[in-house]
């Protein structure tokens, strides 16, 4: 666990961070710190995910007054957010409130992949709000008065939102009713909806490891992480460059589509969609240079970004005739070394390589009447590593 600090103009927020991979902000309920999402945070990194916790304003090890609206804490996530990577945000009860905030501000919401509400919606019936507080003694603190005030208004960001949402229900001990939840699902139709059974309003501190899993499950979801790689590839210039039928962009995005239709798991389709960040031996336009690895492992995770690194230093006229061998390889093309393969990888490879050269050919008519016959002939020899959807793709080819 790594300890630093983020300066505001009027105070400073302490956090903690670990775990490398895709990027999840964490943001703790009023009343609580940090500390609260430690045993969820770890969690978190087993599974290939860099998680960050703060002391929001006033709490914790934060500077800052409890007296100030929340739009600070909303500012301040803004902040927080800009200095990771396309992040998944997830905010419970005032971690909720100051998330939305910061998704009312457009660009906030396009670099964020996904927001994720913990047992708070937009707008939670004062009376009821204020009984639940009443027994903590936090009924009438200024904070919760000026939240309550906001309702019409976090609504209205609520419904305009059109990243990924899931909200995580409390069990039975929490203090939403179902009707919270149906309201809430009105508001934001393609919004997601679990229960954490066993869980009060601080589901982090009672339900760790089944949030964790409710938070893994979502930032590996599909819309989110499209979104995500989406995002990346438009930021890195991807619809300038040229690319057979169009741009790279829509060249990498039909990629990713044909692994997707052909069953690929979710490391190959990301992989798919991101295959040529670093450049390849056939197209050497690069989104990142080979030293920014760590940005790609923020954005598709490190078994992905393993891939995209084989594919693009992939020498090909001396890789490809040994992956139908017993003994693949894959030789470096900027130094010439040579790797062995794990049958796992030369699958994934051969399926990348499949699905890339298929959407060019069909593109690209003068390169599919000079290498159609040879790369047909090719991912011939490769059959028994291909799925069946990549095997009746090869049979259609026209050449």
């Amino acid at each position: 666990m790594i300890a630093d600090s983020l300066a505001r103009p009027d105070a400073m927020l302490r956090y903690d961070s670990t775990g490398r991979g895709p990027d999840v902000l964490l943001l703790h309920a009023g009343g609580e710190d940090r500390r609260v999402w430690h045993p969820v945070m770890e969690r978190l990194a087993v599974c290939g995910l860099s998680a960050t916790a703060y002391d929001q304003r006033a709490h914790g090890e934060s500077g800052g007054d409890r007296g100030q609206p929340v739009t600070y804490h909303g500012e301040d996530t803004a902040a927080m957010l800009a200095r990771l990577t396309v992040p998944v945000v997830v905010g419970a009860s005032l971690g909720g409130f100051a998330a939305l905030l910061a998704l009312a501000d457009p660009e906030v919401e396009a670099n964020t992949a996904g927001l994720v509400l913990v047992d708070v919606v937009p707008d939670p019936d004062p009376e009821r709000t204020r009984r639940f507080l009443a027994s903590r003694g936090m009924d009438q603190l200024p904070l919760v008065n000026d939240i309550l005030g906001r309702r019409d208004a976090l609504r209205e960001i609520a419904a305009r939102l059109g990243l990924p949402v899931l909200a995580v229900r409390a069990g039975k001990r929490g203090p939403l009713p179902d009707d919270d939840a149906v309201r809430f699902r009105t508001l934001v139709p393609h919004a997601s909806v679990v229960t954490v059974s066993g869980a009060g309003h601080l589901v982090a501190r009672d339900q760790p490891e089944r949030l964790a899993l409710a938070l893994g499950d979502f930032v590996g979801s599909d819309a989110v992480r499209d979104r995500r790689i989406s995002r990346f590839v438009a930021l890195a210039g991807g619809a300038a460059i040229a690319h057979p039928g169009g741009t790279l962009e829509q060249h990498l995005h039909r990629t990713a589509a044909t692994l997707r239709a052909w069953g690929a798991p979710s490391v190959l389709v990301d992989a798919g969609r991101l295959h040529a960040a670093y450049g390849t031996d056939g197209f050497a336009r690069a989104l990142v240079g080979d030293l920014d690895r760590r940005v790609i492992e923020k954005i598709v995770g490190l078994a992905a970004e393993q891939l995209i690194w084989q594919y693009g230093r992939c020498d090909r006229a001396r890789s490809y005739p040994t992956w139908h061998t017993s003994t693949p390889q894959l030789f470096d093309r900027s130094t010439g070394a040579a790797a062995d393969l794990t049958d796992e990888q030369r699958a994934m490879l051969v399926e990348l390589t499949v699905a890339n050269e298929l959407d060019v050919l069909a593109r690209d008519p003068e390169l599919a009447r000079l290498h159609g016959a040879s790369l047909r002939q090719l991912f011939a020899r490769w059959a028994a590593f291909v799925s069946a959807g990549a095997r009746a793709a090869v049979a259609a080819m026209p050449c």
